[in-house]
């Protein structure tokens, strides 16, 4: 159904590219929070410059901008393609938002989202991964990581088995790559042992 996927792509672009905490940032008089941390729109970044209560709310509503393109879509029309298109484009717009000059965030939050809306027990992998590691290490760029190999991993057993369409695998695999993609500079630190902990000054994930 080509008119859900040009849907799904189109909603899902325009809505991860709002640049929330871009917005949120200056909202709150703290200018573009580009200028400092990890130069990301993210809500690791507005952490650091907004502070806890903001930064939550920068990271509800980026969840949510990957969240609403497929729920959109699947209210809409009858296409799982369509739904994961849209959940990638939301993923993409995050990162190369059409509304901050194609400088976004790293995608985490977005993916997130997505996942949620599409694939639900991926999240509960992830998280199951995640937040033990981030606990332990503080270092949310591993953290992160782990827990998205560990949602894709989840959807591939799951696969194994039957019953999962081939466009929410194919979604999980993209959205996987897209967050590696986004993180490539993180990986490099962690190779390194130079990596920074969750709330010490420059880049980690967001």
């Amino acid at each position: 159904m080509i008119e859900a996927w040009a849907a799904g792509l189109a909603a899902g672009y325009l809505l991860g590219s709002i640049p929330t905490g871009l917005w949120v940032g200056r909202w709150r008089g703290g200018g573009d929070i580009r200028a400092s941390g990890s130069g990301r729109t993210g809500a690791t970044n507005a952490f650091r410059k907004l502070g806890l209560k903001w930064s939550l709310l920068v990271l509800a509503i980026d969840a949510a901008k990957g969240a609403a393109p497929i729920l959109i879509i699947g209210a809409a029309f009858d296409s799982p393609t369509g739904e994961a298109l849209g959940g990638l484009a939301a993923i993409f717009g995050h990162q190369f938002p059409l509304f901050a000059g194609f400088r976004g965030g790293r995608g985490a939050a977005t993916a997130m989202g997505a996942t949620l809306a599409a694939l639900p027990f991926a999240i509960a992998c992830a998280v199951a991964a995640a937040a033990p590691l981030l606990w332990r290490t503080r270092v949310m760029s591993l953290s992160v990581l782990i827990g998205a190999t560990a949602g894709a991993g989840a959807v591939g057993v799951f696969a194994g088995f039957g019953g999962l369409d081939a466009a929410y695998i194919g979604y999980a695999a993209a959205a996987w790559l897209l967050i590696v993609a986004g993180h490539r500079d993180n990986i490099e630190r962690i190779a390194r042992g130079t990596e920074r902990v969750f709330g010490e000054t420059p880049a980690e994930t967001g």
